[in-house]
């Protein structure tokens, strides 16, 4: 940031009046320039947010923030003798958030902020709803892909977490203010609600996609993970909505905002509604349909779950106030989504990869790919290490149950021994035929030399992601790349 002249002062009057500030040490005449929650980022005149986390405690980093120039500090306990003001408060998550979101100037007043959360869907519909909301006026979206820029375009390096962290996003939402940006939408994943990183900021519409179980190694049961997600409402601005999926169960008890709730889904009483809907190998076909309108829209993306996705996009950009007609047309000439049943080569047989990495994902993929295929359908999977180990044997029987061949494989093993996931995996997978290859490099080769005319191999886990994290290493790890060398070095007819 560049010198923003912000008194200390203006920082400790947000969180005491949010209940957070304890006390205060040293020098409060103070002016910071800056914030950082990285003591290898800071620059001098940074305010510095330290709290104890589940693996690191900032705490310990507070002298070489200090050494770079922090000139204050947002602490859970005081750290004496250090040449820093102080702000002591009993929630350092969430005072992070409210100073980072001070220090930035709130830009998200300046936006039409769009929440999506979920377990599946959240970066289709996103990004989709980014893709309408351009219609209206300058827009991006920040999520799981990076930071995808107003041309549809991912900016380069931005890649990373699904909601990254407080002073990332008031980073970000900054940029996209002082940028001329109108409109914006954020994945927000159960982690970043649970951990108060969005706190400091308000949100125009809460979007709510589907529920399955998915980050249980996180979450002490479905409820406690239900519970987490639902902490997007508390984000809405005054006058804010709520885009709710009706065939989603578990949002239907959640405190809506009473007569600013959009309904979507396939059923009557949705606000949004799909009528008619066809399902073919390159897309769907509908009718786009809400109170006496309706549209009819030629969705370039494959599956029922992506008509679910559109739906929701649909919502926002009509809670934004955009015509059905100007939606069904943005639809309909929607953007394919990286590394979201994207193909990567047709000939000698379609290669397509997806992130799938639940069980709820893999089975909707599947029943989305069975009925386009002809021969077989191959399934590359594995299932991330250091993570919850009950839904392996979960993927597993799906896997058996819907794929003619399975290739099990490594995804990202983390600190776990990858013949132990695979274990896991093949507890689900009873007698169906499948072959163990650990290293998910000679997986893929073993898949696409198995493959003949006919049939469809999917490569399911990694998607958009670059890299494959062994240990606590990242290597470089990029499907698409890889797919085409080992088919003669993009000798194959490139998808779509």
């Amino acid at each position: 940031m560049d010198n923003l002249g912000l008194p200390l002062g203006a920082v400790a009057r947000r969180l005491r009046e949010a209940g957070l500030l304890l006390t205060t040490s040293g020098s409060q005449d103070v002016t910071v320039s800056g914030v950082c929650q990285d003591s290898r980022l800071v620059t001098p005149g940074d305010l510095f947010l330290a709290w104890k986390g589940s693996e690191h405690d900032a705490h310990e980093f507070l002298p070489r923030a200090a050494e770079a120039g922090a000139v204050a500090a947002v602490v859970e306990r005081l750290a004496p003798g250090l040449p820093l003001a102080q702000l002591q408060v009993t929630d350092g998550r969430l005072a992070a958030a409210l100073a980072a979101d001070t220090v930035f100037g709130s830009p998200w007043r300046d936006l039409f902020l769009v929440g999506v959360t979920g377990t599946n869907g959240k970066t289709t519909s996103a990004v989709l709803a980014r893709h309408l909301l351009q219609r209206k006026g300058p827009a991006r979206a920040l999520g799981t892909l990076g930071l995808v820029e107003e041309s549809g375009s991912v900016r380069p390096g931005s890649e990373g977490l699904t909601t990254p962290g407080p002073v990332q996003v008031c980073s970000w939402l900054r940029e996209m203010a002082d940028d001329g940006v109108e409109y914006a939408t954020v994945e927000v994943s159960s982690h970043a609600l649970d951990q108060r990183r969005m706190d400091g900021v308000g949100m125009d519409a809460a979007v709510f996609t589907n529920l399955t179980r998915d980050h249980l190694d996180y979450h002490p049961d479905l409820e406690s993970y239900r519970s987490a997600k639902a902490r997007l409402l508390d984000l809405l601005k005054p006058g804010g909505w709520a885009v709710v999926n009706q065939d989603e169960k578990a949002w239907l008890d959640l405190p809506l905002p009473r007569g600013r709730t959009l309904f979507f889904g396939f059923g009557e009483g949705s606000g949004i509604v799909a009528r008619g809907v066809d399902l073919t190998p390159t897309g769907s076909r509908l009718h786009l349909v809400a109170g006496a309108e309706e549209a009819e829209v030629r969705l370039p993306l494959l599956g029922r779950f992506n008509v679910e996705n559109a739906l929701a996009a649909a919502g926002v950009a009509r809670v934004a106030g955009l015509g059905l007609a100007e939606i069904a047309e943005g639809l309909s000439s929607a953007p394919q989504i990286p590394g979201r049943l994207e193909r990567v080569v047709d000939a000698p047989f379609p290669v397509i990869i997806d992130f799938a990495h639940t069980p709820d994902a893999l089975e909707r993929v599947l029943q989305t790919l069975r009925p386009l295929v002809e021969g077989r359908l191959l399934v590359l999977f594995g299932a991330g290490g250091d993570r919850d180990r009950g839904k392996r044997p979960r993927m597993g029987a799906v896997v058996a149950r819907l794929a003619d061949l399975a290739f099990v494989t490594s995804d990202n093993p983390r600190t776990e021994d990858p013949e132990a996931i695979i274990e896991d995996i093949l507890r689900g997978m009873g007698t169906a035929p499948r072959l163990r290859i650990p290293d998910r490099r000679e997986a893929i080769a073993a898949a696409l030399r198995e493959g003949r005319p006919g049939d469809l191999v999917l490569l399911a886990g990694k998607g958009h992601e670059t890299y494959q994290t062994v240990g606590r290493e990242r290597h470089s790890f990029v499907e698409r790349t890889i797919v085409l060398d080992l088919v003669g070095g993009g000798e194959g007819r490139v998808g779509a």
